[in-house]
């Protein structure tokens, strides 16, 4: 893996966003790899701070409200459980 590939992938998996053979080939070359192990465990620790570095910002009430309405049509929409692959809507 080339030293760009390698801060790339380090930096993707550390926001989440591997997945697939990706996220395998790279804990595999973090496996092997003491260095990019560390740059990887920096990274994860780095982007969990991230979070409080920014303002605390309120959505609009309007995408609020848009929100909760999918999320209420969801919840009651008849078959949505039998639906569900993910297994967490209770069955009905």
């Amino acid at each position: 893996m080339s030293g760009d590939l390698r801060e790339e992938s380090s930096a993707l998996d550390a926001l989440g966003l591997l997945a697939g053979e990706e996220l395998a080939r790279f804990r595999r070359e973090c496996h092997a790899d003491p260095a990019l192990r560390e740059m990887s465990r920096v990274l994860r620790e780095v982007t969990s701070h991230l979070v409080h570095w920014a303002p605390p910002h309120s959505p609009p009430e309007a995408l609020r409200e848009r929100l909760a309405a999918h999320i209420g049509t969801r919840r009651v929409s008849a078959g949505s459980a039998a639906r569900d692959p993910s297994g967490l809507w209770p069955a009905a």
